[in-house]
């Protein structure tokens, strides 16, 4: 049987040859456009924002009340047994009684229009509240629950406490952005201060959380444009360790090592404060204020 050859004509066409064009270039990016500054004067149209301290029943809310045209977001109840010089009760924000009622009344900007300063009576208590918040709704890196700040590992849950913290202050400065002063009571605690050139000293300062990493007490005395320190004035120790002095009652303005305070403005270190109608901090810090009335 004969064997028929392959034929020597191939049959299947030839692969056309691959394609030498380059791929187009990705598109250029746009760029951002570039903002543009001008140079003018710096006009401080913002709200005055500070902390009141001091020992409990020293007169803290009592002075606030003195500020402009007041407004309070009571966490205090002592507040409500005051009475404006005039014998009628302070104006304030009824049913703020968690940490999110507080920032959400911060945030009604509208509550405000008959009002020029708002007080927060006090800080110290919103930190309590703040505890609780983040204990509520911040879980552990392996979302798990907690029962207490401390549940969430080493200072972890003084880092979650700062944060929120934060978003307090970020709320009073939209309102000093507006217009509005913000005054924040605290209550007094002495503190230990480390000292690296000798020994560790005590500081009377604003009772909130302190340590080296995440100190509330650090972050608000940082943003606030006065700390108010109100005590007795012309107090001393006697050789016995015995106080002695006055109970004449003084705003003291300006810092000392034993003690916490600042202002932007204000350059006496000590003013008056003799009586529950003594507004003299106010006609310093809010001048223009008092000239107009």
């Amino acid at each position: 049987m004969a064997i028929t050859p392959p034929s020597s004509k191939s049959t299947t066409k030839p692969k056309p040859p691959a394609s030498t064009k380059m791929p187009a270039p990705p598109a250029p990016e746009k760029k951002a456009p570039v903002k543009k500054f001008t140079v003018e004067s710096w006009d401080d149209e913002w709200g005055e924002q500070m902390i009141i301290y001091g020992d409990t029943g020293i007169g803290k809310t009592t002075l606030a009340s003195l500020a402009p045209k007041p407004v309070f977001i009571g966490l205090d109840e002592g507040g409500n047994k005051l009475r404006n010089a005039d014998g009628t009760p302070f104006k304030v924000v009824p049913g703020v009684e968690t940490f999110a009622d507080v920032r959400s009344a911060l945030q009604q900007h509208d509550l405000y229009t008959d009002f020029d300063t708002v007080v927060i009576d006090t800080v110290t208590m919103l930190e309590d509240l703040a505890e609780v918040y983040v204990v509520q709704s911040i879980s552990t890196e392996k979302g798990a629950k907690v029962k207490n700040i401390l549940g969430y590992g080493y200072n972890k849950g003084y880092k979650h406490l700062y944060n929120t913290m934060k978003l307090i202050l970020q709320d009073c400065d939209a309102l000093t952005r507006s217009g509005k002063n913000v005054i924040l009571i605290a209550q007094g605690i002495n503190n230990n201060v480390p000292n690296p050139g000798g020994e560790d000293f005590l500081r009377h300062g604003p009772r909130l959380h302190i340590d080296k990493t995440w100190s509330v007490e650090a972050l608000y005395c940082e943003n606030v444009d006065h700390i108010l320190r109100v005590s007795y004035f012309d107090t001393q120790v006697s050789k016995d360790k015995k106080i002695v002095g006055t109970t004449t009652r003084a705003v003291f303005v300006q810092p000392e090592p034993h003690f916490r305070a600042k202002s932007r403005t204000v350059k006496e270190p000590v003013v008056s404060f003799q009586d529950d109608t003594d507004a003299s901090i106010w006609r310093y810090i809010f001048s223009d204020y008092y000239e107009e009335n």
